[in-house]
């Protein structure tokens, strides 16, 4: 059995590469924009706004606090070129897509007439499925402003989601979250009136002295809330700056859960959840509905052992995934726009290729908690010692259609997912790793 939980979780697959131009890569990744795709496939669109009015001290994300109209203004600008220049490559021309996801950052906080030109120009520019899902995420203060709720019900967004994190005031003035109690209130108020699909919240836990006793406080406010789906994430702690981390050492503030309290609150919290009527639907993420929504199904490559869904990433430090290859465009919002304003593909870093493509959907079914049994690439592609380690350990189980991870699996998802990683995946993952350990405060994105 695993004894050490591994302390990173991955979003995106296959990893990025940091030498790009070094191994020949970049050359290769455009050209492919530039050819029609030769198989359909599921689409997600991607659309990052990398504003907050404040940085909360727990963010790993590529966050910028630059206020003001005439910044907002330019970058929406910039947005809205790079549709258009992404929309008409060859590759994207034909797409169809099934979801459009608004993440960041907080998109909530452009203005009005912003986000306007930005639904329009999606639509100019993108075949959008008419069921599409479309989401958006913002944080509460100013996502609780009817007038943007309504702008988004006009232009028929389903689900709209914000990070509420926990309930505990303490923690919360310690994180510098600048939203209220009460925002969330008017946020959840405002959005229920309109009738929104589906009101998305996301929570932490492991936080800094956290036990049961305090998660049970935060779940009982959400069961008061009765939010219709929840994305409930274990704090990691690499993006807080070396004062904070030396104050955890010392004993100033509270320390980081033990790796025997994570067990405990992971397990509490998984049953709680039950409990107030969600279904676990994928690796943190929990909702009214027995299916996990779009936007995750799609950036996770489809579902099930699938690996072909493609992310087609806008913004900067946005992260897509064409025909085999994850990539990221400029995390340096500047870089961006310069990029961006003179005409050019703002790309930034992309991966190799796996040596079998299936592996993506191996590596995602950690994600899903099962695969199906007629995806015998992807499974062959997990190394046979691990396999059987899993069946041995509990850690995974067969029914008639497909093999699931067990409760016990659920619990050990990081380190699972790592054992899927093809050889050179597995070395970029221990790389970053040490990167991040070795970096206190460093904004990385997420992996």
């Amino acid at each position: 059995m695993y004894t050490t939980l591994y302390p990173m979780t991955y979003y995106f697959y296959p990893l990025l590469e940091e030498k790009i131009n070094e191994l020949n890569l970049y050359q290769d990744f455009v050209s492919l924009w530039k050819q029609p795709q030769t198989t359909s496939k599921e689409n997600l669109l991607y659309i990052h706004i990398p504003y907050c009015h404040d940085m909360c001290r727990f963010c790993p994300f590529h966050v910028r606090v630059d206020k003001g109209d005439e910044i907002y203004n330019r970058y929406t600008e910039a947005l809205c070129q790079e549709m258009s220049l992404v929309s008409h490559l060859a590759y994207v021309q034909d797409k169809s897509f099934k979801a459009i996801y608004f993440g960041g950052g907080s998109p909530s906080i452009l203005s009005i007439q912003n986000l306007r030109r930005i639904f329009e120009q999606i639509l100019n520019c993108f075949n959008i499925a008419p069921n599409a899902e479309i989401s958006f995420e913002g944080e509460p203060k100013t996502l609780s402003d009817p007038a943007r709720l309504d702008l988004l019900k006009e232009y028929n967004v389903k689900r709209i989601s914000f990070g509420l994190q926990t309930y505990d005031e303490k923690i919360r003035e310690l994180f510098n979250i600048a939203a209220t109690l009460q925002d969330v209130d008017n946020c959840t108020r405002h959005a229920r009136e309109r009738g929104f699909e589906d009101i998305n919240v996301d929570m932490m836990y492991d936080l800094p002295g956290q036990n049961i006793t305090a998660l049970e406080y935060d779940l009982a406010r959400l069961q008061e809330h009765d939010f219709d789906s929840i994305d409930y994430y274990n704090l990691h702690y690499f993006a807080f700056p070396k004062k904070f981390k030396a104050a955890m050492a010392s004993g100033e503030l509270p320390q980081k859960p033990s790796q025997e309290m994570h067990f405990a609150l992971a397990q509490q919290l998984r049953w709680r959840m039950k409990e107030m009527g969600y279904y676990d639907v994928a690796d943190q993420i929990f909702a009214k509905k027995p299916q996990v929504c779009e936007y995750f199904r799609l950036l996770w490559g489809g579902g099930n052992g699938e690996y072909s869904a493609e992310t087609i990433g806008l913004g900067a430090s946005a992260r897509g995934y064409i025909d085999g290859y994850s990539y990221m465009n400029f995390g340096n919002t500047e870089q961006y726009l310069q990029a961006v304003e003179a005409g050019k593909l703002p790309f930034e870093k992309c991966s190799k290729r796996l040596e079998t493509p299936e592996n993506r959907g191996a590596a995602f079914l950690i994600k899903f908690f099962e695969v199906s049994k007629s995806k015998a690439d992807a499974i062959s592609s997990i190394p046979k010692n691990v396999w059987e380690f899993w069946l041995n350990n509990g850690l995974i189980y067969e029914d008639i259609n497909s093999w699931k991870l067990s409760e016990i699996g659920k619990l050990w998802t990081t380190n699972m997912m790592l054992d899927t990683f093809e050889s050179h995946q597995r070395e970029l993952a221990m790389t970053a790793l040490g990167f991040v350990t070795d970096r206190p405060g460093v904004r990385t994105g997420s992996f």
